[in-house]
């Protein structure tokens, strides 16, 4: 960074923070990822007194102890980086939970500023917190702001401006031998204490959760100190993690006595009563049943006109320039690769916008982390955390925006096992192939006194694919990505008012980083498939009849047979006929891989109809004359399960940060789908 003052905010979730950070920076932010891996980075701009400087926001977190990547992020760019000056931003409202942060901080001996925020919800309570008495003890400038409303914030900018001091030393100590080990570890670390504390507790924690030494490490310091920690914990310091958590909680109750006071009794508050209805064992899941029906609403029907608007206008740029472009390679390109993959990505933000404003809304407003809790019971069963849920339920919409909201899940291999089985969520994308089967193959047919055949299976497609969605994690969890249920610790922070602009903000940010990252990706695959669907030009000379013989949409069925991808479906038909597919069947899979739908645009080439869609009448008959009921089963079996979409792949890629996870996602739904249609059609032509 160019700037000469780099100063980090830091805090617990719900404190504020973001909305602070907002405030100090406005519009002059700055969003990426930190070196090496996905959990997001913004940084800021902030003019101050002596020039600018770059305010960075750091992952929330209750402690420096690195359980996870943000809390090893906070530590990293706390010590190792080391910022001019570390803005703690404490909630006022639950400031001994919050001091625990805090002392961890200070106890690094970088300069700090503490902005007490929410005062104003304290107040609410019934609190009356003495800034400057919490600022004698700790030696550093505490300063009572409300980031909602900006009250305060000048006065935080004047604590920016003036020259920085360390905090006083630690106000909380061990025993003489826990001391003895703090000080020869700092010695040994070059060091402060408080580093050589991170370093004892962090050990112990990765060493209880049975992480040293593997891919989740947290370590990035020399083995020898860890190794030298493990001895010590062995003999006779085991006690010291405890001791120190101990005292630390020992101190913030000295701390809160010396500056919080009630100044009226506690009342029940409207959280508290809002609560009561929608944490209620009862109406609390029929309200979240609600709400979800809404956030599920919006994706598919809200969304639908603004994608529809999208496809129209890029086909309508399509047809402009075909029309005024000579016919040859360029103009294919142009059209059908560039344009079409622009298209293919843009057509996502809608619904990607959609998602990402309600989530937005309802976790500023409290509500996301009582829908968490109240998800949990269900979600542990296959090992998963609470958070869960809203990734997986989306997938049934777009595995796309299910896969980002998938950065809620603070545990990796949590996070992990929620982005690979997300796609198998049956999507919308899904809805016109089981549409064109149904209604070709099983259209008028009934079973158990009048109920419609097509209905009860489209009603499996979606049960089966929730089925084996839970199955697969649950297989995950205890396998692959193998981790013990995670413990449900959530802040259920008091109900308020979302600050619009600031959703909006993330909202464009989420849409911007999906059309930067996972967009080249997803326009590189779209002309590949272009290129592999239009070439050769021409067919053979020997074919019969010659393509001057042939009708327009004759000929382009002939062309499409003989392009490499025909050529592919060809070639794999052998490995697809057990499943009740032919070469057709197979061009449509290659074409599918752009988006799952186009199968049926696809088809609609093959038989030489020209373009259709699930609805064209023609291609209801191709189908109903080529292929039976079985193999029609099958074939919405194998799209229930197939990884037949690049942009899922693409976006996997850009979460993950590595192809290797993409690659082992399409690889194992592609292998369940084939299984499981290899099983539904052999077994039908057993039984039939």
């Amino acid at each position: 960074m160019s700037d000469a003052r780099v100063i980090a905010l830091a805090g617990n979730p719900n404190s504020g923070k973001t909305t602070l950070f907002n405030r100090l920076t406005g519009l002059r932010q700055r969003v990426g990822n930190y070196p090496g891996v996905t959990v997001e980075k913004k940084s800021g701009a902030i003019a101050l007194k002596n020039g600018n400087a770059t305010i960075i926001d750091l992952p929330g977190t209750y402690s420096l102890v690195a359980r996870s990547r943000d809390e090893s992020i906070a530590f990293d760019v706390i010590t190792r980086d080391k910022p001019s000056l570390v803005v703690v931003v404490l909630d006022a409202s639950n400031l001994e939970r919050n001091l625990y942060l805090a002392l961890q901080i200070l106890e690094l001996g970088r300069p700090v500023v503490i902005a007490l925020n929410m005062i104003d919800v304290a107040e609410g309570l019934g609190l009356s917190i003495d800034a400057k008495a919490l600022s004698d003890a700790l030696g550093v400038p505490v300063v009572p702001i409300v980031a909602a409303n900006g009250t305060g914030v000048d006065a935080l900018i004047e604590a920016l401006n003036r020259s920085p001091v360390p905090p006083t030393p630690r106000v909380w100590s061990l025993d003489a031998h826990g001391e003895e080990v703090l000080g020869e570890l700092a010695g040994k670390m070059n060091g402060s204490p408080g580093e050589a504390s991170w370093l004892i507790a962090t050990v112990a924690a990765a060493r209880d959760a049975g992480t040293l030494g593997t891919a989740e490490d947290p370590f990035k310091t020399e083995r020898s100190l860890v190794d030298h920690v493990q001895s010590k914990l062995q003999n006779g310091a085991s006690a010291i993690p405890g001791q120190m958590i101990e005292a630390r909680y020992a101190a913030i109750g000295a701390l809160s006595k010396k500056a919080i006071s009630r100044v009226r009794p506690k009342s029940r508050t409207l959280t508290d009563r809002v609560d009561g209805i929608l944490l209620h064992r009862v109406l609390g899941p029929l309200a979240l049943v609600l709400v979800l029906g809404v956030v599920f609403q919006s994706i598919f029907t809200w969304a639908e006109p603004l994608m529809d608007l999208v496809e129209g206008t890029f086909a309508g740029l399509g047809e402009f320039l075909g029309s005024h472009l000579p016919e040859g390679a360029l103009r294919g390109l142009l059209v059908d690769g560039v344009i079409a993959g622009v298209g293919a990505v843009l057509v996502f933000i809608p619904q990607i916008a959609f998602l990402f404003f309600l989530l937005g809304v309802l976790e500023d407003s409290g509500y996301l982390a009582r829908a968490a809790y109240i998800m949990d019971r269900l979600m542990a069963r296959v090992g998963l955390h609470g958070r869960a849920f809203v990734p997986l339920l989306s997938g049934f919409a777009c595995a796309i925006p299910g896969i980002m909201a998938a950065r809620t899940i603070e545990s990796p291999k949590d996070r992990l096992v929620t982005i690979l089985v997300t796609p198998m969520m049956s999507c919308s994308a899904r809805l016109p192939v089981y549409t064109l089967v149904l209604s070709a193959l099983f259209g008028g047919k009934t079973i158990w006194g009048g109920i419609s055949l097509g209905a009860v299976l489209m009603l499996l497609m979606y049960g089966l694919s929730l089925f084996f969605t839970i199955l697969v994690a649950g297989i995950l969890k205890r396998t692959l990505l193998k981790s013990p249920t995670p413990p449900l610790v959530l802040e259920l922070p008091p109900y308020k008012m979302p600050q619009i602009g600031a959703v909006l903000r993330r909202v464009g940010e989420r849409c911007w980083v999906f059309v930067k990252d996972a967009g080249t990706v997803i326009l590189a695959c779209t002309i590949v498939l272009w290129a592999l669907l239009s070439y050769p030009k021409e067919l053979p000379a020997d074919h019969v009849p010659p393509l001057a013989a042939l009708s327009a949409d004759e000929g382009r069925a002939a062309l499409l047979e003989n392009s490499y991808a025909g050529r592919l479906g060809h070639f794999i038909e052998p490995a697809i006929a057990p499943l009740g597919f032919d070469w057709k069947i197979g061009i449509g899979l290659v074409a599918s891989f752009a988006a799952r739908e186009t199968i049926v645009a696809t088809l609609g080439l093959v038989f030489g109809l020209g373009e259709s869609d699930e609805s064209s009448e023609g291609l209801r008959a191709a189908i109903a004359r080529n292929y039976s009921p079985l193999t029609g089963l099958s074939l919405m079996i194998f799209f229930l399960f197939a990884m037949q979409c690049m942009s899922t792949l693409a976006i996997v890629r850009r979460e993950t940060g590595t192809w290797r996870w993409p690659a082992f996602l399409f690889g194992y739904m592609t292998a369940l789908a084939w299984v499981a249609s290899f099983a539904v059609y052999q077994t039908g032509r057993l039984i039939t």
